[in-house]
């Protein structure tokens, strides 16, 4: 998905934005499923960067699989459809939670911090979406140490993320600023979501991913990148999952334990 938020602050604090949120939720799966419908090779290139991401280039079996953020869970459901099945779903939004429990699948409604899955138990946990943009970085950091524990060896990390300093991640963070119906919402009609889609909190680059997979324990990485055309063009048809991370509007840092 491109946007979605885990909680903030103590456990406590998350709870009561859960309670909140259930009645005030700002994400509705028209940001996304509308989206995806309407710019079907975008979808295509970003689901093919997630499997690449999760089988290691198609070299693992993804066992037993944890979507964090996963929305509405149209990713997760069209892996299925390719012989990949993510047994749980993680998804703090009790509207696309909803629609990702109509799909067949078993979703906790809960923020990541929340979720005590038991040491050495998960071979993949992914974040397909930018969800840990919206996490801080002292609970990103003991986040990270929880995840390291749950996988088994050999198990995967992998982060999808919108860069920062990408022609996307660019253009939302002007976004920010400029007047709407300019030319930049223009363009990020062609690439994004929707002028009104919930924005990460956090845009961190790569190498600060790294740093703090890295202090949580995590020494081999891989990335690869999607969605390198400008914004304008990337529908056109479907791109092909490159290795790298420094040309992506969307792209994978992969953590094996």
């Amino acid at each position: 998905m491109g946007a979605h938020r885990q909680g903030r602050g103590t456990a406590e604090e998350r709870q009561v934005t859960a309670s909140t949120t259930l009645t005030a939720d700002p994400f509705r799966r028209e940001y996304f499923d509308d989206f995806e419908r309407d710019h079907p090779n975008i979808f295509a290139s970003k689901l093919d960067l997630l499997r690449v991401a999760i089988t290691l280039n198609g070299t693992r079996g993804i066992g037993r699989a944890v979507s964090v953020g996963a929305g509405t869970g149209s990713y997760e459901a069209a892996l299925r459809e390719r012989g990949l099945v993510v047994d749980r779903i993680v998804e703090p939004s009790a509207n696309l939670a909803a629609e990702a429990r109509a799909r067949g699948f078993d979703v906790i409604e809960a923020f990541a911090q929340d979720v005590p899955f038991a040491d050495d138990s998960l071979d993949t946990v992914f974040y397909n979406g930018s969800a840990f943009g919206f996490i801080t970085e002292t609970d990103l950091r003991d986040l990270f140490r929880a995840h390291w524990r749950q996988l088994r060896p050999g198990g995967v990390l992998a982060l999808l993320d919108v860069p920062p300093a990408s022609a996307l991640g660019l253009a939302v963070q002007a976004s920010f600023e400029l007047p709407g119906g300019g030319y930049v919402s223009q363009v990020l009609k062609a690439s994004w979501y929707s002028d009104d889609t919930p924005h990460k909190t956090y845009w961190r680059t790569a190498e600060t991913y790294r740093e703090l997979l890295e202090s949580a324990g995590f020494a081999d990485f891989r990335t690869w990148q999607t969605l390198r055309r400008h914004l304008i063009y990337q529908n056109d048809s479907p791109e092909p999952v490159a290795e790298g991370y420094r040309e992506g509007s969307y792209v994978a840092l992969v953590a094996v334990k």
